[in-house]
């Protein structure tokens, strides 16, 4: 388990002054890369090697969220590994070590001159011993895409949407998702399918759908392929 000690700062905290959920969401793979690069397997280390992890999923359970200044914990471990998939757990706990938020997350090895998933090489595996699995109510990998939506304006991808894979960082889908949820709904939930990564130069082609506790954000292409499918869940 790696542990990363922080305090909410006024750029992660929104006009109620909580943390943005795509800040929750930058805290867990933040912690997640301290966490490889301490075991001496950093980004640089496996590109080095042609392999990259590319995020597949996250189940995020919110309990409540931390105020601008206060004193938090985040903690991740991998509690599974097999085939192509690596599968990663994470926590957020206030100061005195009340759960704050919990998540589930699978992500996929990738070969970086194919472009293709690749199995788990022994190698890197056992850079990551399996750790007992937190304690919550997982789901589904695979997000259910409703048939009725409303169509978005068109979202163009901007630069600062990009970070060092030179692909739309995973916390950004869901700050653009977050954009359509209607006002005063209390987001208890996240979940996240990842499709295809988008990159500079290219469009989101937002669908939502409202129902009276969810709200499903496709992000899609011209031609209605998501990239990336976001349920918000009260």
């Amino acid at each position: 388990m790696y542990k990363l000690s922080s305090k909410v700062r006024y750029s992660e905290a929104s006009s109620n002054e909580r943390l943005t959920y795509a800040s929750l969401l930058n805290y867990f793979q933040d912690t997640s890369t301290l966490h490889s690069e301490s075991l001496g397997l950093s980004g640089h280390a496996l590109y080095e090697k042609k392999m990259a992890w590319v995020l597949s999923f996250w189940q995020i359970c919110i309990q409540d969220m931390p105020k601008l200044s206060d004193d938090i914990v985040v903690s991740t471990w991998t509690y599974d590994t097999k085939g192509l998939f690596g599968m990663r757990n994470f926590c957020m706990d206030d100061a005195g070590g009340n759960r704050l938020a919990g998540a589930n997350s699978i992500w996929v090895l990738i070969d970086t001159r194919t472009g293709h998933p690749m199995r788990i090489p022994s190698e890197v595996g056992a850079y990551y011993p399996d750790e007992p699995k937190l304690e919550m109510d997982y789901c589904e990998r695979k997000l259910l895409i409703p048939a009725e939506y409303e169509v978005k304006a068109p979202v163009p991808i901007q630069k600062y949407f990009i970070d060092t894979n030179r692909h739309v960082n995973n916390a950004n889908y869901v700050m653009v998702a977050e954009g359509y949820l209607p006002k005063g709904f209390a987001v208890r939930e996240i979940r996240a399918e990842y499709k295809k990564a988008a990159v500079l130069n290219d469009v989101f082609f937002p669908r939502v759908t409202i129902t009276d506790n969810e709200v499903t954000v496709v992000l899609a292409d011209e031609k209605g392929k998501p990239y990336a499918t976001v349920l918000f869940i009260s």
